[in-house]
């Protein structure tokens, strides 16, 4: 009987920490929004970018110059948090128009729960740089 629950435990575990997505683990290539945007500066994409993906989420890495912004959103009762990930090209300052793409993830993959923030964030900068 020990045996068993030792076994089970270590196979939970297993699962647990096999199903997990990271910060790390986020790439333009994966599913997600992406967001067309003509007529505006590398800047003032940047700062519309990092203002959304700081709104309610935490960033955790950040690089101007590779046009990647990467964010946690935090457990909560019915959730174990999703990982956001914004990339912009070109990373050129002088474009006539660049792309914006936006994917959101689940911590892990049998978690029922949780938002898909892609949605939000692509809302949050349509928003700013239609306004400006």
């Amino acid at each position: 009987m020990n045996v068993f629950v030792k076994a089970l435990a270590c196979s939970a575990v297993f699962l647990g920490v096999s199903g997990c997505s990271t910060i790390d683990g986020l790439q333009p290539t994966d599913t997600g929004i992406t967001i067309d945007v003509p007529n505006k500066s590398y800047n003032e994409i940047w700062k519309s970018s990092v203002t959304a993906m700081s709104t309610n989420l935490a960033i955790v890495e950040m690089n101007k110059g590779a046009g990647v912004i990467k964010s946690e959103a935090p457990a909560g009762m019915a959730t174990w948090g999703e990982v956001i990930g914004l990339f912009i090209t070109p990373v050129s300052p002088s474009a006539e128009s660049y792309s914006i793409r936006v994917v959101s993830k689940k911590r892990a993959t049998y978690q029922i729960t949780g938002q898909n923030w892609a949605p939000t964030v692509a809302a949050r900068i349509q928003a700013d740089l239609d306004s400006k």
